[in-house]
């Protein structure tokens, strides 16, 4: 049976984004995937390590547009056009919200009409004075999802339902819920890298990191993590708190940004117990070197981070946001932002071998339901329905 030929549309490849790294790992995974699939990115793929550099590696034709804001876009349309006409796409895949509006308006001008796909990796967490762009391509796909033939794809259940609630058409036919995978060999324990960073960081073995990653924006919720950690020092008995250290990678969590000078300044937190990283090339190692993981976010879909950390090994707790729950599985560790102090204390009540074993089971269950096979057939299902239909033979 021919396969379909799938064309990605995204807005740029030259970092590693969450839906960027999602459709690394989807191409990676598919059989034979250069035959039947090519990317299409508004922005040039910057010099360096990347996604883009990524997907080349693999074999996948990636062809740029090339521009740079708002007005270029405008006038590389045509030649957006013509790109796509040249690829010829049954399948016309778009990832985030701007893709998936040029998609959708495009689509009308497009000779053989392909199916579309939107990719909605994220909730519709802006207003429209936060982001009014952002907000009105919600509420214009919203209308569309309605009036188009479109096939809409999120990472987790969470989405669905706050995408529903601003107006976007859910039913089971026009909706699918994909869960991002976990590469559970690069995320695994791994006592080595433990060793290293603790080496690196001065941590010796006595000390109990309590540790979190992610980028340095309202969303993820750093100013509740502080404040539940000086909570928790402080409600600790001397001898325990003592061993506490709060370890933070991602972009911008360091103490120069504007945001961490003014948490420090308001923080009695000793510097010397503080370990903020910034970005990390080694996160699977960073997340070795922890002994608690907690995602104090805000807003979530799929929480990545939250499963890595657990397919690390890591006994973790999160925020009820997004899908955590479901990811987590243990209703005991997930907080609102005003209890993140009491679950991490109900954690440090437990033994080092209860903590253990509460880690081996989050990673068993990552490895029983996030993998990348997983994520692989299902979204397959969605791009090559025919293809994944029984034989009738």
């Amino acid at each position: 049976m021919n396969k379909a030929k799938i064309l990605h549309l995204v807005i740029d490849l030259s970092d590693f984004g969450g839906a960027e790294m999602t459709l690394l790992r989807y191409l990676s995974q598919t059989e034979a995937a250069a035959d039947h699939h090519s990317v299409l990115t508004l922005k040039a793929i910057k010099p360096g390590p990347s996604v883009g550099a990524d997907i080349m590696a693999l074999g996948i034709p990636v062809h740029s547009i090339g521009i740079s804001g708002v007005k270029s876009m405008l006038t590389a349309l045509p030649h957006l056009v013509q790109e796509i006409k040249k690829q010829r796409p049954d399948v016309l895949s778009a990832w985030l919200y701007y893709p998936s509006l040029l998609a959708a308006l495009l689509r009308p001008f497009l000779p053989n009409r392909p199916r579309l796909v939107w990719n909605i990796r994220s909730l519709p967490f802006v207003t429209f004075k936060h982001k009014p762009a952002r907000w009105i391509a919600q509420r214009v796909l919203a209308i569309l999802s309605h009036f188009q033939s479109v096939q809409i794809v999120s990472n987790s259940e969470a989405s669905r339902q706050a995408h529903g609630a601003i107006g976007f058409r859910t039913s089971p036919k026009t909706w699918a819920v994909i869960p991002n995978a976990v590469d559970t060999k690069r995320y695994a324990p791994n006592r080595a890298a433990r060793a290293a960073i603790r080496a690196e960081l001065a941590l010796s073995d006595t000390i109990i990191v309590i540790g979190a990653v992610g980028r340095n924006v309202p969303e993820k919720g750093y100013p509740d993590l502080f404040t539940a950690f000086e909570a928790l020092r402080d409600d600790l008995p001397a001898a325990l708190s003592e061993k506490l250290h709060l370890m933070i990678a991602g972009r911008n969590v360091t103490p120069d940004d504007p945001s961490i000078k003014e948490l420090l300044a308001k923080s009695r937190l000793p510097a010397e117990r503080l370990h903020l990283l910034g970005p990390r090339q080694d996160i699977p190692d960073v997340l070795n070197a922890m002994d608690m993981f907690v995602m104090p976010s805000r807003s979530e879909s799929f929480p990545n981070v939250l499963a890595e950390a657990m397919a690390v090994g890591l006994p973790a707790i999160a925020t009820d946001v997004g899908d955590c729950r479901v990811v987590l599985n243990d209703d005991r560790f997930i907080a609102t932002p005003d209890l993140l102090a009491r679950r991490m204390a109900t954690m440090l009540s437990l033994s080092s071998q209860e903590r253990e074993s509460i880690g081996l089971n989050n990673r068993t269950r990552v490895e029983e339901l996030y993998t990348e096979s997983k994520m692989t057939a299902a979204f397959d299902a969605v791009f090559q329905p025919a293809a994944a239909m029984p034989s009738l033979k």
